[in-house]
């Protein structure tokens, strides 16, 4: 079996995804270049980070259900005036989650109740938390 074969299943046999997919590539692009062994590890290793990363976000997003997507920078604080861009963005900060409040938004339909709940779901599933979408 020829090395590359072996590193791509090795890399399949671990879930090095970037590695088993790029393998080529990236062995290329060490011969070619002027690195140390380092840092040639330590690229593949914050690629293979970052993809996972990536594919678990993926995950969070697909979990949490969301009709469409909002966010706050497209809120209308003008046309709702019951709540401030301070109070919104201390929700940003996740807090309330951390300390495991409940959020509720009462009010008339078309007031950006569920604007305002799918931007902090989205902004929730940045930091790292699960979110689970119901009207």
């Amino acid at each position: 079996m020829e090395k590359l074969e072996l590193i791509k299943e090795y890399a399949k046999n671990l879930k090095l995804n970037y590695l088993n997919v790029d393998a080529d590539k990236i062995i290329e692009k060490g011969e070619l270049g002027n690195v140390s062994y380092q840092d040639f590890l330590l690229s593949i290793l914050k690629n293979e980070v970052v993809l996972k990363d990536q594919k678990t976000q993926e995950k969070r997003l697909k979990y949490a259900d969301f009709p469409v997507k909002k966010t706050m920078e497209e809120f209308d604080f003008l046309f709702q005036k019951s709540i401030t861009k301070k109070q919104i963005n201390r929700l940003m900060e996740m807090e309330w989650i951390d300390r495991m409040y409940n959020l509720i938004f009462l009010g008339p339909p078309g007031v950006g109740k569920s604007h305002t709940a799918i931007a902090l779901g989205y902004k929730a599933v940045e930091a790292g938390y699960k979110v689970s979408f119901v009207t």
